[in-house]
Formats: C-alpha cells, structure tokens, sequence
C-alpha cells in the first residue's frame, strides 16, 4: 500500500527522497511528504495528492540537511488531506515517522495519549506512533535502540514498517518490520531504506532485507539488525538482476503500455527459471506426494489457481486441486493436514490477505510453494519452496506480466503432477516460446483491438463470458476492465446467461465471447446467439485453431494465432489487457494509477 523510504547522504537530501517515492509512487498516490532533519530540527512538507503535488511546493526551497524520511500515502484510516498525511511530528517535534501498515490498536493508544495532555493533527492511525515515542524517550532518558524496539513491538497491534528519525541524531535511522516490507542498502557515501527494493536499486542490487519481527538501526558506517526481542540477527541478502531502467517508461506514454510489450520477453524469462528449477520442483512435489493441492491468492493472482483448478480435471489428476481467496481462507477453511500442497500466489510477495492465509496453511501441517515476483518478498520466506515469476518489475497498478507468468506457472505445476514418472519439460517449454511469439503477434492487431475498446468505452456495463477453462479468463478480464476503464464488467459462464441474467440485456449491451475450451465452443455459440436475439452486442475472442466460426448475427471479431492447449487460452489475456487499456485512455483514466487502487496491497 503506502511507500516509506529513508536516506541518510548528503546536504540537501530533498532531492534523493523525491527520487524515491517517485518510485514508489504506484503503492500510494492520495498524499505524500517528506521530512528533513537539519542541524536537528525537522523540516516537514506533506501535500495531499499525487507526488506532483508536493514538488510543486518546495520548488526552489532549499531543504539543506543530511538525512531524511519519506511516504506515498494510500489512504485507510483519515481522508486523503494534508494533515492526514505523513511524516507525522511528535508532540515537541523530536521525533518523526512514517508508516506502512494499520495499527489495530491506535484508538485506545489515541485515546491514552489524549488523557495524557497530547494533541492530535490528524485523523490517522500512524500519528500515534510519533506521541508513543515521545513519551516513551520521556519516561527512558538513558533508552537504547534495544530497548525502543522491544517497547514498540510490545506496544504496537496490527501490521506495520516503521522508518523512525529523532530530532537530534541527524544521521540515524530506525526502521522496524512486522507483516510489511522493507528493505536496505549500503554504500560508501549513502544509505537508504525503503519499503520496496524498486526505489533501492538506483544505489545498489545488493539489497538487504528485514524478516517479520526484526528492525535496524543505520548509520553511514555502522549498522545494528536485532530481533523485537532484541536477539541479534544476521543480514538476509538479495542480489536484484534488473537494471533500474527496467523501472522506467523508456519512452512509453504508460507504464501499462509498456508493460504489456515486454510479456513476450516476461515469458522467456519464466521458460528459462522452470527450466533451471524443474528438478528441485519435481522432487519436492514428488516428496510432499500431495492428495489435495490447494491455490491461494487474491485479485488477478486468484484467477490463475481458478485456471489450474479447472485443468487438473482435464487432466484427470488423481489430486483434489481447488482454489481459495485469500481474505476469505482462514474464516472458512478446508481440512488442511501434512497431505495438502498450499500454493500461494502474489505478485508484490506482501498481499497482507494470503500472507495470514498462508500462514494459517502453514500452522495446520501444510507444505507451500509461493510464487511471486519480487525477491526477498513476505511471502517468498514462507514457502517451503519458492518459484520466482521472472516478470521484471511491474509499475503500473493493473498487473499485466506477472498475470500471465502466473498462469504459466500454475499449469507447471499442474503437469508435474500429472507427469511425476514422464519427461514431459522439453515439449512443454517450446509451447511457452510459441506462447511468446503469439503475444507478439496479438500485439500487431492493436489497431483492431483499439477500434473495438473505443466502441466498448461508451458503454458502463458489460458481461465477459466463457464455458471450462475459458471462465477463469473471462474472470481476469472482467477486473482489468474495472479496475483500468471503470467498467463495470461481469464475468459468468455463458451457460448461466438464460437462468436469470439474461433479463439485464438491452440493445447494444456488449457482451465479450471467449472462445477457447474447444471441448465448450459449440454450447457457448448457442449461449451467445441467445443473447444477441436479445440486442447484446457480441466481441468474440477466438483463439481455436480453423475459420471463425459463423454467427447468424453480426459479430466483432478478433482472431487470435491458435497454440496448444491451454496456452491459447492464457493468449486471450493479452487481448483482454489491451482492450481495458485502450477503452480506459477513451474514458481519460490515468490507466497507471486507477483512483482507490495501489500496487502493493499490505493490510487486511
């Protein structure tokens, strides 16, 4: 969710602490602010808004100082204001800080501090924090880091990472981690910390990663990593392989647009991590001899365990695989035992909801596989064994890379299970290349495509529909075009159209066709002939190998280069992405940065 970043350097340290929520802006964009210590005394610019705003208003203002802290806020508790924003001053403005996380227990700690004579600016969880370590140094004078860790962990309820500075130490900074990231580097002349490795990498690949329930204290040329119960720890590295231009737009209008270019290359690199880690997956799948397989995950990252589910019955597994959504998992759980495989998906590694179901997998006897995009992740360090998407870094919020990658990785898994005794990789590899080149050639009917998002751009409702494994695809279509057009689009099973939906269809409502599970294709034409008769206005997307089928009404057709099985129908997606894009630029969204949404998404 929010961004917190920290750099200890040199004078005028503005400049570098913009530099890096400009990185992280993707996880928050409602507010931000940054704060600079100089020669003790905290110099604080917080605006509410995208980052635009606040370098707006300390254009031309010289914020000399050595070090400082920084927030991207997305909004949870208080409305997206200039005083909800962070960095939050304690009462006497010796201590600032800045928070990822919510704090579950802010209102009997507010309501504390507020008996205790202090005041509150805002209306957030997070300005607690600041007034706790005011007091707390107040009641301590000889207190030590130690000592404010333990007091902090002791105190706090909920999920956080802390970036704390203290008036008077100019050229330190305290950081905790407890269910969100954060992470640091090192160099001769700086330091830096931050709650993604994205605003890191500009300093060095060599990333340095807090675990849950571990904090730091850094200084140019010194470190301290302790646990909360303030047991010393060693450093947990990462070495990140992606220049930081990976990071940039390289031109491109979008992050999204540019993203969705780089799938082809995106699926490569998965094909080349598969292929370096297909034996450790067999022998662990092979070890753990699952009954039942179970995927978790939560937005897009569900939609793939929704696809395996479907594909391990056509591939007659003798496994029960299912799939769970995240928030939802420990409220409602299956029987969970040291027989069942739990494979969580993310691609951030931090999503708080399949963290805590994963967890809970974890806690009953279950094995876990994670797969996720970013290493060093919350959720990498869960799994018994991790499985990296190799999609490169995403910027833009709607997910498009790490999707498809995702649901490579998922059928993966399904035909190792299928396929424990057989050599079945070097077959299944060299239709992931076809799969790349198709993303490329789907990517030249962008005109088509483009023609088709204007038309569905006019629209506010539509149904995505499909029968078998084309359901689970309607499903991720259904979210991009929310989430990137505001479009209200609802997924369903062709089937389902004539036992109650079908009443919502009016003249040229737009219903998109997903053609894909050659084994339903016949029915769903039947499906979407019933709803043309009724004024729907068909999109048909076509990824069978032969002609396009004949419709006895007029049809928008878009013809996708027919694969094997199921890599056809993981293609569609790429046409789904850019029909959501384009309807999206028509209706004037910022298709990066949907209102409401972040990247990252950190709290429960």
């Amino acid at each position: 969710m929010c961004g917190i970043v920290g750099i200890i350097g040199h004078n005028d340290i503005s400049a570098e602490l913009l530099k890096m929520l400009h990185g992280l802006e993707y996880r928050g964009y409602d507010s931000s602010g940054i704060a600079v210590n100089f020669n003790g005394d905290f110099q604080v610019y917080k605006k509410a808004g995208p980052l635009s705003v606040l370098r707006q208003e300390i254009e031309g203002i010289t914020l000399q100082g050595t070090s400082g802290i920084g927030h991207t806020r997305w909004a949870t508790h208080g409305a997206p204001t200039d005083n909800n924003a962070h960095p939050f001053l304690s009462l006497n403005s010796s201590v600032t800080v800045v928070h990822n996380g919510i704090i579950e227990n802010y209102k009997v700690l507010r309501k504390t501090l507020l008996e205790k004579g202090y005041v509150m600016a805002s209306e957030t969880d997070s300005e607690v924090i600041a007034h706790l370590i005011e007091l707390f140094v107040d009641n301590n004078p000889n207190w030590t880091f130690r000592d404010l860790v333990v007091y902090l962990s002791d105190t706090l309820e909920g999920a956080y990472a802390l970036l704390i500075q203290f008036a008077d130490k100019p050229n330190e900074i305290y950081g905790l981690r407890f269910e969100c990231p954060l992470a640091y580097v090192q160099t001769a002349n700086t330091v830096a910390i931050s709650s993604d490795i994205a605003s890191l990498i500009g300093y060095d690949r060599n990333i340095n990663i807090l675990r849950d329930g571990q904090a730091v204290h850094i200084t140019l040329d010194n470190e301290e990593l302790i646990n909360f119960d303030s047991t010393e720890v060693d450093r947990l590295h990462v070495s990140v392989d992606w220049d930081v231009k990976a990071a940039e737009k390289s031109g491109y209008d979008y992050f999204l647009r540019k993203e969705i270019d780089e799938q082809s290359d995106s699926v490569r690199a998965l094909k080349r991590t598969l292929i370096d880690k297909a034996e450790k997956i067999t022998a662990f799948i092979k070890d753990t001899n699952p009954d039942t397989v179970i995927f978790i995950a939560c937005g897009s990252a569900s939609y793939s365990g929704v696809f395996a589910s479907v594909f391990a019955r056509h591939a007659e597994l003798k496994q029960t695989v299912s799939w769970e959504i995240g928030s939802e998992f420990r409220y409602n759980p299956p029987i969970i035992n040291e027989k069942t495989l739990v494979i969580g998906m993310s691609q951030s590694g931090e999503t708080a909801d399949t963290v805590t179901a994963l967890r809970y997998a974890k806690s009953k006897g279950a094995k876990v596989i994670s797969i996720i995009n970013v290493v060093g992740s919350t959720i990498s360090m869960i799994g018994d064994l991790t499985i990296n998407l190799s999609a490169g870094p995403e910027v833009a919020v709607p997910s498009t890379k790490a999707v498809i990658n995702q649901f490579i990785s998922a059928v993966f898994l399904i035909e190792v299970l299928r396929n424990q005794e057989q050599d079945f990789l070097t077959q299944w590899l060299l239709t992931v290349d076809e799969l790349a080149t198709v993303i490329g050639k789907i990517i030249e009917q962008e005109e088509v495509i483009k023609n088709y998002a204007k038309q569905l751009a006019g629209h506010q409702n539509m149904f995505i529909v499909g029968r078998g494994l084309d359901y689970s695809i309607s499903l991720e279509g259904a979210l991009k075009l929310k989430e990137t057009a505001y479009i209200h689009a609802e997924a369903m099973y062709a089937g389902e159209f004539k036992h109650g939906s079908i009443s919502l269809i009016e003249y040229g409502m737009p219903v998109l066709i997903l053609l894909g599970d050659e084994s339903v294709a016949a029915k769903t034409i039947i499906n979407a002939e019933e709803v043309a008769t009724r004024g729907g206005q068909l999109f048909i997307i076509d990824s069978l190998a032969g002609e396009n089928f004949d419709f006895s009404c007029e049809v928008n057709y878009i013809k996708i280069p027919p694969i094997k099985k199921p890599f056809n129908l993981i293609s569609q997606i790429v046409v789904l992405q850019l029909l959501a894009y384009h309807a999206g630029l028509h209706r004037n969204i910022n298709v990066d940065k949907p209102r409401n949404l972040a990247k990252s998404v950190t709290v429960e």
